[in-house]
């Protein structure tokens, strides 16, 4: 007898491959008997009295012979592959007398070299398939094929071409089947169904019989539910109204229907072919689908006219929309849209008498005049804080005389009276208008300190902003015409050379600062003393002095020139942290003896001479820039250039 352990024995991962060659020792608990068994043996005895489970789910069925499980967030799969290319992989599921020829439901898929025979010519490579072979018995048929659903209110869907919603070709419900729009339906023998529906939801409903159902549908006979009446001459009507449905209404000057109601399409179904319509009336016009037009819808005559008072649709399609050419202008109608060949633009009638806005030509909008006065008639507005119930903005009088109150919106062409509506043409051109008592023509137009007022003169005065409100085309009392465009023209009025700078939020001109351009000269007018600050007083002074000692002050200078004809002393003062101070210094001497002693003021260690002094000679000149680093003198410092 061996003396090896069994922990003692080389570990292996793999079995025989004849399991008859693995053997495990086994112990028989009820014989208390000990013997071997090999591993073919003890996969039978485990696979014939248990369930084959796969995976840690457990089982959840009763009388289950195999449970698989898996986790997995997208899914879990079992695979039969044939790998022969031949051949297909099936799986089969047979009834208690079933054989390989018959009984049996089998669900496959052709491999890619299948080659179909006699049996099964229907299928091809790669097909996948589901059939029911049946005992074969003629007289008592079997092997039906039941495919549905057995929870209320469900259905069964038909796919092909795809797995979207739109390759569903067909769904069969309990009571009800319907298929795809355009798909067709051939209805043979009898039909025992209450309804079929398409997508659209239109159906062929309530019938109980169509019967003798042929190719040619000019010969069906319809036979009513209780057979007591026959419809004859069928075909006459279908051929009448296939033919009234294909061809167009001719020679009808005047079509008058109580109730139009088209559940199919109204269509000019070729680039170019117009619905043309002397005169259309109709009391309810009702279209459930789409109305397209690929010609023109046209209203070929002066007085035939096309009315929309309310139009819904969820598809509109038009090539063009044509109105006809107005050479005078008709009476002013509210919401009447008309073409004016005059001016080649189309008209939009408004409430307002007057107001018959060239929406091709300028832009507008409708305000409420909330100012506490009227707002006359050839007026410029702004914008003011608020709005109508509405959410129509308020406006008032614009002027020059402030930033806030030359925020141009528009121009008002009629009066419009305190709190009553009007409309303002903000962008265009704006016809029809008293224009002689604004200027000549070609004017450009400003915005004028009086309010509402235009005036061809730009405003003056550092107050005033300048707005350019536009131009005028023609200057007329009846036919006037004005293009609007507001934008600021701050240099219109001011004098040439003059600085801009902002003030009370205006751009104005100074009457000290200028450029002369053509020199480059920077003037200020107002120097004194030598001296040029800015209004806040901060570090902006170019001075000149020549007096010893020269004192220079941090707060208050920036460029200071000295010429000096004797020893010369530098004194800084007012220290500012930051602050630099450049001093350009002359010795003025000339000749032999004309050399000066220079003293800048500060340490020796802060300057780049390393000294306290140093010597100009006669005729030279040196640049003494300081600069403080902590307002302090101590951490003053002075470069100084010379040669």
């Amino acid at each position: 007898m061996s003396s090896v352990k069994i922990s003692g024995l080389p570990v292996s991962s793999n079995l025989n491959v004849n399991p008859s060659q693995s053997l495990f020792p086994t112990t028989d608990l009820g014989t208390g008997i000990t013997t071997r068994i090999d591993a073919g043996s003890l996969g039978n005895s485990l696979y014939a009295n248990n369930t084959l489970t796969v995976g840690s789910g457990g089982v959840v069925l009763p009388n289950i012979v195999a449970q698989f499980t898996g986790t997995n967030q997208q899914y879990v799969q079992v695979n039969l592959q044939n790998i022969g290319a031949n051949g297909s992989a099936d799986l089969v599921i047979t009834g208690d007398t079933g054989t390989d020829s018959n009984t049996f439901l089998d669900l496959g898929f052709n491999n890619s070299n299948f080659i179909p025979d006699g049996n099964f010519s229907a299928m091809g490579p790669n097909d996948g398939y589901l059939y029911v072979q049946g005992t074969g018995n003629t007289t008592v048929p079997s092997g039906n094929l039941i495919v549905g659903t057995a929870s209320p209110n469900t259905e069964i869907k038909f796919m092909a071409a795809g797995t979207n919603d739109i390759n569903v070709v067909m769904k069969v419900k309990y009571n009800d089947v319907k298929f795809r729009q355009n798909t067709l339906v051939n209805i043979a023998n009898t039909l025992l169904v209450n309804t079929i529906t398409f997508y659209d939801n239109t159906s062929l409903n309530s019938f109980s019989v169509i019967a003798n159902h042929t190719s040619n549908i000019a010969n069906l006979q319809l036979t009513t539910a209780n057979n007591t009446a026959n419809i004859a001459n069928l075909q006459s009507y279908s051929n009448a109204a296939f033919a009234k449905a294909n061809t167009a209404v001719q020679n009808t000057a005047v079509i008058q229907l109580n109730a139009l109601t088209l559940t199919g399409n109204l269509i000019a179904n070729s680039v170019g072919q117009g619905i043309f319509v002397d005169s259309f009336t109709s009391n309810n016009a009702t279209f459930s689908k789409n109305m397209v037009v690929l010609g023109n819808l046209s209203a070929n005559t002066l007085l035939g006219n096309i009315f929309f008072s309310n139009v819904v649709t969820t598809t509109s399609q038009s090539n063009s929309i044509i109105w006809f050419p107005q050479a005078s202008t008709p009476t002013q109608t509210v919401a009447q849209l008309w073409y004016y060949s005059n001016t080649q633009s189309l008209i939009l009638d408004t409430d307002i008498a007057g107001d018959r806005l060239s929406i091709s030509k300028v832009l507008f909008f409708r305000g409420f005049n909330s100012s506490g006065a009227t707002i006359p008639a050839n007026s410029f507005i702004r914008l003011v804080t608020g709005v109508t119930a509405n959410q129509i903005p308020y406006i008032a009088l614009a002027d020059a005389t402030s930033s806030a109150n030359a925020t141009v919106a528009g121009f008002v062409k009629n009066a419009i009276a305190n709190s009553a509506y009007g409309f303002a043409y903000s962008q265009g051109i704006v016809e029809d208008l008293n224009s002689t008592g604004i200027g000549q023509n070609g004017d450009i137009l400003f915005l004028s300190t009086t309010p509402g007022i235009a005036s061809n003169v730009a405003p003056t005065g550092t107050a005033n902003t300048v707005v350019q409100l536009g131009k005028i085309i023609l200057s007329d009392a009846t036919q006037g015409k004005l293009f609007i465009q507001n934008q600021l023209r701050q240099a219109y009025g001011r004098p040439n050379g003059s600085v801009l700078y902002a003030y009370a939020n205006n751009i104005v001109s100074s009457n000290t600062i200028s450029i002369n351009d053509s020199t480059g000269i920077f003037t200020a007018k107002d120097i004194t003393a030598n001296t040029l600050t800015t209004s806040n007083g901060i570090i902006n002074t170019v001075r000149v002095g020549s007096s010893s000692p020269l004192t220079i002050n941090f707060t208050t200078d920036t460029i200071v020139r000295a010429n000096l004809s004797a020893n010369f002393t530098v004194t800084p003062a007012s220290f500012v942290a930051g602050k630099t101070i450049d001093v350009w210094l002359t010795n003025t001497s000339t000749g032999g003896p004309g050399a000066h002693t220079i003293t800048h003021g500060v340490s020796a260690l802060n300057s780049t001479v390393g000294a306290t002094t140093f010597t100009l000679t006669a005729s030279q000149s040196a640049l003494l820039k300081y600069m403080c680093a902590d307002g302090t003198s101590a951490n003053t410092f002075v470069a100084i250039t010379y040669q």
